[in-house]
């Protein structure tokens, strides 16, 4: 499962790499005849896009996590695995996401990533800062003040707690396996609605 999750992180790395260096070509772009760079077409469809499809691999990562987490608890039933996790995960998350979130305004203020980086944070001070990795980033909706990719983290977070529960709830529950198909299956259901635009949400496609 670690390597598998290892494998995702990478792929939205990989994912990142393709949106700033082949852009999707805009239909101002295709008016005004610009040239915009693309892939070799064999990389924008399955079964290759898969492998780099950002969204994808941030719901694999989210689903495997789902199973680690109250794996101690799964194991050995003790109610301090639940206990102890909780009060660790925002430890846990905060302080690399705040090293890393120091690292990269250290950098934008050294104008090293370009002046449209350096435009996002100009104005941003270390007390701004700091309110981001310790209390920003973790709330639902709010969580791009520094890094798009940020919004990822807010979502882990709340759900930490939500799969902690479940698992303290239904651990001892014989018919625990129906209580997490349907968990599942009101998740799909919320999916689908969103594709009808009935629900404002939905996972995007990976080919569009």
């Amino acid at each position: 499962m670690d390597g598998l999750r290892g494998f995702g992180a990478f792929a939205v790395y990989i994912q990142h790499f393709m949106c700033n260096f082949y852009a999707p070509e805009e239909e101002e772009d295709v008016k005004e005849g610009r040239y915009v760079a693309k892939p070799p077409v064999w990389v924008r469809y399955p079964p290759t896009v898969v492998t780099y499809h950002g969204a994808y691999w941030v719901m694999v990562f989210f689903i495997l996590s789902g199973f680690v987490l109250p794996n101690n608890y799964f194991k050995t039933g003790r109610i301090s695995c639940i206990y102890g996790g909780v009060m660790r995960r925002y430890f846990r998350l905060m302080l690399p996401v705040l090293m890393i979130l120091s690292i990269y305004h250290i950098c934008a203020r050294m104008d090293l990533f370009g002046e449209s980086t350096y435009n996002k944070i100009k104005n941003k001070t270390w007390l701004d800062l700091m309110y981001a990795g310790l209390l920003e980033t973790w709330y639902p909706g709010t969580s791009m003040a520094y890094i798009e990719p940020t919004w990822t983290l807010s979502v882990e977070f709340m759900a930490t707690f939500f799969i902690y529960l479940v698992a303290f709830t239904a651990h001892a529950y014989r018919g625990r396996f129906f209580f997490y198909s349907a968990i599942l299956c009101f998740f799909w259901v919320m999916d689908i609605l969103g594709y009808l635009n009935l629900v404002p949400y939905h996972v995007p496609k990976i080919i569009k």
